[in-house]
């Protein structure tokens, strides 16, 4: 602990620095994880009008859908750029430069918050089978609940504050910049009409759990791992 202390007090960075206090951020992705649940409960519940939520995404569908047209524009283009492609072409890049660098604690972070936010994702999909506003593939429509692109979104972001700062330093310019893109990432969908509301805030919340969640247990596991290695004579 000592090592952490002065790192704390001097401001530098150790491989696997993630959080400040790895057992708020744990607590922190619980809550979010309970949001999560609570929102695939009630829409699961049912799926053609989840309890009191379908009123809030249909009051919001009506205003994005009378917002100028350009709006859409900018979600199509939001809708590629967040495309698998792309984002597995940056996760990967991030990854290269990690193992590259040889920060093999942020390197094991960031494949497993992906994996992880992947894998919860592609399971919830078909499990709930909502219906998305308008159907963006005639074989399979009913993939809207969690939205993937909200999801990945804030994974990446977030990720991407936790391995490239420091966290005794101040993160408060990177945590509004990534923000900022998740809420942008997210309102694109439903201005695109190719998802409810309340999916991309099960998305977002999905992908900034696993990012935050899987970057405190990372450093809980070094930290331990750190104490119980015998001290060098």
């Amino acid at each position: 602990m000592a090592s952490t202390d002065a790192d704390e007090r001097d401001g530098t960075r150790r491989d696997g620095d993630l959080v400040r206090d790895p057992r708020r951020a744990l607590v922190a992705a619980a809550v979010m994880l309970a949001v999560v649940v609570l929102l695939a409960v009630v829409v699961a519940s049912d799926v053609g009008a989840p309890p009191f939520l379908q009123g809030i995404d249909d009051a919001w569908r009506r205003r994005v859908l009378a917002w100028p047209g350009w709006t859409r524009s900018v979600g199509e283009f939001l809708e590629t750029l967040g495309s698998g492609v792309f984002m597995v072409v940056l996760r990967v890049a991030v990854a290269v430069w990690l193992a590259v660098r040889r920060r093999r604690w942020d390197l094991a972070a960031w494949l497993l918050a992906w994996g992880l936010a992947d894998l919860v994702t592609f399971a919830l999909k078909p499990a709930i089978a909502r219906a998305r506003p308008t159907p963006i593939g005639l074989q399979n429509p009913l993939t809207s609940f969690p939205s993937a692109h909200a999801k990945t979104a804030a994974q990446i972001a977030i990720g991407l504050v936790l391995i490239a700062t420091s966290p005794w330093r101040e993160r408060r310019v990177a945590y509004g910049l990534a923000v900022t893109w998740i809420v942008v990432m997210s309102l694109s969908r439903t201005v695109v009409d190719h998802h409810w509301l309340s999916d991309v805030i099960a998305g977002s919340l999905l992908g900034a759990t696993c990012a935050v969640g899987v970057a405190a247990a990372t450093q809980r596991v070094r930290d331990r791992g750190e104490r119980g290695r015998p001290r060098k004579a």
